[in-house]
């Protein structure tokens, strides 16, 4: 009971936060939001398509140590790749930044993550790998068509794949649901997207990295 409680804790600081309507005028509350936000998705798409299969049952699989074991890195994970998708998306909607600038932007709210995320279930090398990775990456993005309205769905592609691939789940069941769970990220996304461009302050921000 005691992890079931944690756990439902995690999440419920993470709908305080969502309340919270300040203005993002800076990096560093840009990186607080993007991480807050990639916890939640991650968290409860996960835990949503555990609940989902697993039925009744699916409370007493937080109190199986071997589950939860598997279970932990694999929420840590795909938190990441949550991360991933929407700190790209934070630089790509930002006007007036050069495709190096939004590179750098990206990396620094991505390392932020990185660093809160020092204590929980994946071991350092992994974490150091993530972080060098996306600043590989970051160089390569086609920042235009990550921010078009149009490809708001496409952009956040990667992590409801993740969520399909990670989730502690047989191979046999997944087959069954991707197209649903897939669909189930992109409705979560949608909100988080809104409320990013509702909140973010362009020229605030842009001021504060000048």
């Amino acid at each position: 009971m005691g992890k079931i409680r944690d756990y439902f804790s995690a999440i419920g600081k993470s709908f305080l936060v969502w309340r919270t309507p300040s203005p993002l005028t800076d990096a560093d509350a840009l990186a607080v939001f993007c991480l807050q936000r990639a916890i939640y998705v991650a968290q409860t798409a996960l835990y949503g398509y555990l609940r989902t299969r697993a039925g009744l049952q699916h409370f007493y699989l937080f109190t199986d140590k071997k589950f939860t074991a598997v279970l932990k890195p694999a929420r840590s994970r795909l938190v990441l790749v949550c991360l991933d998708d929407l700190v790209v998306y934070a630089a790509a909607i930002l006007p007036e930044l050069s495709a190096q600038r939004r590179a750098t932007l990206a990396t620094r709210l991505f390392a932020h993550g990185i660093a809160a995320l020092q204590d929980e279930a994946l071991l350092q090398e992994e974490l150091r790998s993530a972080q060098a990775d996306f600043e590989r990456r970051s160089h390569l993005i086609d920042w235009a068509a990550r921010a078009a309205p149009d490809k708001g769905i496409a952009a956040f592609r990667k992590s409801a794949e993740a969520l399909i691939e990670l989730a502690p789940i047989v191979d046999a069941l997944k087959k069954y649901d991707d197209e649903i769970v897939i669909n189930s990220m992109h409705f979560k996304w949608h909100g988080v997207r809104s409320q990013l461009r509702e909140r973010l302050d362009a020229h605030a921000l842009l001021a504060s990295l000048a």
